[in-house]
């Protein structure tokens, strides 16, 4: 419990899969707000007269959110909402918002950083530096200026590694159905998902998971492939049909993958199946890290319930 008493805290921050909260509690301390930290396991909240609840990137269900009986206001410290059951929290009359403008520049130079890595091998070359460098085995590896990179979710962070890309000599094009606005802005060329899928040679996700996106690459998807691409995702794992990239990069369909985020994380099960390859890289979902990210997700969130409870603004909602 910190800043004040369960019954008295008009914020409560739930310390599950927060590791902004630092940040999150000098701000609090600062502003004077009382406030209550709530132990990471769920069945040791009792009930709690906040009006605002600031949550990390654990499951939020229906029973947590019974556990406030006047709450207003429910701050996602982080982008993805898909572990927010929204449906309770908009019978509840709970205001969802997130932090969306931070670690853009992070995402972005991450989802660079897969991409690079994954088209050069880095997994295939490095496992080869204890032996003889006379005798290394040449895997392909093609050369990366002129190859097209197929953006998917052209928002912040899909636009910020097209600039990067482009500086690589990359072709870049993008799918966004839901921000057809920012083609034009961006001066990326627009084409169709199939046809993203079809003539790209690296694909990089940086779209919402929604029940409409889960599982976007499956075994489906992954046929109308055409030129072996590498895929980069540093959205959300579930994007992706783990079995069927697998499948695919056994059957030669798809020549590498670098991945953030993976279905199921951090269940090590989960993980099994693309540890120990080398032609894949994956990182414990760590692209939207910095210091300096990490200091503005938690001052921001915070900043965020302060407003509300203090001087009555309302944040953004959440895009549906």
């Amino acid at each position: 419990m910190g800043g004040g008493v369960t019954d008295r805290a008009r914020i409560a921050v739930w310390a599950a899969a927060a590791p902004f909260l630092p940040a999150t509690l000098r701000t609090l301390d600062e502003a004077g707000v009382p406030y209550a930290v709530l132990p990471a396991s769920p069945v040791d909240i009792e009930a709690v007269a906040a009006e605002a609840l600031i949550v990390g990137g654990a499951p939020v269900s229906a029973g947590l959110l019974a556990a406030f009986p006047k709450l207003r206001l429910l701050v996602r410290g982080g982008v993805g909402v898909d572990k927010i059951d929204l449906a309770a929290a908009d019978r509840q009359g709970i205001l969802v918002t997130n932090v969306a403008d931070y670690g853009t520049n992070e995402v972005a130079d991450h989802a660079m950083l897969l991409l690079l890595a994954t088209v050069r091998r880095l997994g295939h070359f490095t496992a080869q530096t204890g032996g003889d460098w006379r005798s290394v085995e040449q895997v392909p590896v093609p050369r990366l200026q002129g190859r097209r990179l197929g953006i998917v979710g052209l928002g912040r962070i899909g636009t910020a590694v097209a600039g990067r890309a482009r500086a690589f000599g990359l072709d870049v094009v993008a799918y966004d159905p839901l921000a057809p606005h920012r083609f034009e802005r961006t001066g990326v060329g627009a084409v169709e998902l199939d046809e993203l899928l079809a003539t790209s040679d690296v694909i990089s996700l940086h779209a919402p998971l929604t029940p409409a996106s889960r599982h976007l690459l499956d075994r489906a998807a992954f046929a109308r492939m055409r030129r072996r691409p590498v895929i980069v995702n540093t959205a959300r794992g579930g994007l992706i049909d783990t079995t069927a990239l697998v499948e695919a990069l056994d059957a030669g369909l798809v020549a590498g993958a670098g991945l953030d985020v993976v279905e199921g994380e951090p269940d090590a099960a989960a993980l099994r199946p693309l540890l120990g390859r080398d032609d894949v890289l994956v990182t414990p979902h760590v692209a939207w890290y910095s210091q300096g990210s990490e200091e503005q997700l938690g001052r921001t969130a915070a900043r965020v319930a302060l407003d509300f409870v203090q001087r009555g603004i309302r944040p953004r909602p959440i895009d549906r």
